[in-house]
Order: C-alpha cells, then structure tokens, then sequence
C-alpha cells in the first residue's frame, strides 16, 4: 500500500493519475532519442540478467503470450522477441514506441495507459513490467489489471523498482553529511546526487523542469520507492496467489564488476544475500514476481 509521511493509506486522485500520465508523456519524449543509448540498464551485463531471470519465469509460464506493460523504447521486447510467439507492449508515449522494431512479425505495439489496459481477461502467460510501476501514481489499480489479463498459473514480473530503504538511507547520509561534513568514497557520493538530485540533472540535460520530472517519477519522488512487504501485501489484495521480493543491484556493484571483476562482485553479493534482511537497505532495487 501507499502511505502518506504520517504513516496513513494514500490514494491518489484521479487528477494526479493525469498529471502522473502528462509528466511521463513530456519526459520520455524529450528523452527518446539518448534512451537506448544512455540508459543503464540497457548495459550488457544487466541485459543478460533480466534475460537470464524472464527465460527461467517463461519456463514456469510458457512461451505463448506475452504483454510489455510501459514498454518504452522495447527493452523487454527485444530481449524476448524470439522465445514468444506473441509480444505485446503498451505505453504512453508514442515517441518510445516508435523506436521499437517490429519487423519480428510477433510485437504488436499499443498506445495506452497501464491503469487501462485493451486486453480481454485471461489472455496473457506473462506480464512484465520493467522499471515502470514507479513512474504510477498508484501501483494498485495495475496491479489489479496484470490479475486480470493473465490466465491463471500466469506470472507478473516486475523490475528494477526503487527500494525504499535504500533511498531513506542515502537521504540520511546526506542530511548527516550536510551537518557534519566527513569524507565520502566516490561511490556514495555519487550515489547521493544520483538519488537526490537526478532532476537537476535531467533539466540541464533535456530542458525538463524537475517538477515535471518528479511528477513523472511519483512513487520515488514523493514516497521513496517500495517497500517489499507493502508490495507483496498489495498483490495478494489484488488477488494474486503469492509474490516473490528479490533484492537487486548493491550499491557499488558495477563498479566492482568492471574495476575487479564479475566474479567478486558475485561473491560479494551473495555475501550480502546471505545478511539479509540486515543488508536490505544496501542493494538499490527490488524485483518483484507475482503468480496469479
């Protein structure tokens, strides 16, 4: 569920879901054409992870029907276009669907929102949605709506979701920097300004006021991303058999990838699997997968 600061339900109006809509319609239009290109999670080694996790989850699903909720620029598409027979992918922004090929023969592509989807009940093996329910006003009525497209035994996945305790993390290290000023290693710092301040990077990049882009990243902006249990009570509500939480991406990760090697960067991750859930607020991102 969402919750306000005091720690009460919140619901978002409708005239926020439309601004919400707007916001992300302006963003991703000003920002098609360095997306692919610039995005992290277009990098090779975060590429064969998610492949590596949707070809596990198609193995328990099937490989029949497939929808791309929020598809963007096609990044799930095109890492799937040739385990499905059928791809569909929605969004809002026609500036990102069309940097999408569909010479495949198997992707068809929708403009629409995720709160609405144009599907009949029952139709989809699997639903995925990739770093996208942050960008809603309220996860809720979206979830509710992958519970209704998919047929049962169908499986939600969903990505590269900000993890609350890692944000509120990041903002009391700053909030404590700014008091009493220590020495930072590189990777924190620029974590800080990669968490609170990516809007004013974005406005010196593409002319997006960082209203408009906090609006398009409603549940970081305002609530700090998810929190796991909230999630997974929020999906058995929408009626969902189970949801499983997997932690993603500590900080520092990549760059201990690529500045020591794959291989310690793998120990060190399981390592912290292991201290779980004492290590919650060290990885950045949740994944999310959700059986109906």
């Amino acid at each position: 569920m969402l919750l306000d600061e005091s720690g009460n339900k919140r619901v978002a109006p409708v005239p926020v879901v439309t601004q919400v809509v707007r916001s992300n319609i302006e963003v991703h239009t000003r920002m098609a054409d360095a997306y692919a290109r610039e995005e992290p999670h277009y990098r090779a080694e975060n590429q064969a992870k998610v492949k590596a996790n949707l070809l596990r989850v198609s193995e328990r699903t099937g490989t029949g029907q497939m929808l791309d909720i929020g598809c963007g620029a096609g990044f799930v598409i095109d890492l799937m276009r040739d385990t499905f027979s059928q791809i569909h992918g929605i969004d809002a922004t026609p500036a990102m669907l069309d940097r999408i090929d569909i010479s495949s023969g198997n992707v068809t592509l929708h403009e629409g929102v995720a709160e609405s989807l144009p599907f009949e009940d029952a139709r989809f093996d699997l639903v995925t949605a990739y770093s996208v329910f942050h960008h809603l006003a309220d996860h809720r009525p979206v979830l509710a709506e992958a519970f209704r497209v998919l047929r049962p035994g169908g499986v939600l996945y969903v990505d590269l979701e900000p993890n609350r305790a890692f944000w509120r993390a990041i903002e009391a290290l700053e909030q404590g920097h700014e008091r009493e000023p220590a020495i930072l290693d590189e990777i924190v710092t620029r974590e800080i300004q990669a968490v609170r301040h990516v809007a004013d990077d974005v406005q010196a990049r593409f002319g997006i006021e960082p209203e408009v882009f906090r609006t398009a990243e409603y549940i970081k902006a305002h609530l700090g991303g998810f929190e796991s249990v909230e999630f997974e009570q929020d999906a058995v509500g929408a009626g969902f058999r189970s949801c499983d939480t997997t932690y993603e991406w500590f900080l520092g990760q990549g760059q201990l990838m690529h500045g020591v090697s794959f291989e310690a960067a793998a120990t060190t991750e399981s390592h912290l699997r292991r201290l779980l859930p004492l290590t919650a607020h060290l990885f950045k991102y949740l994944r999310f997968e959700v059986l109906k």
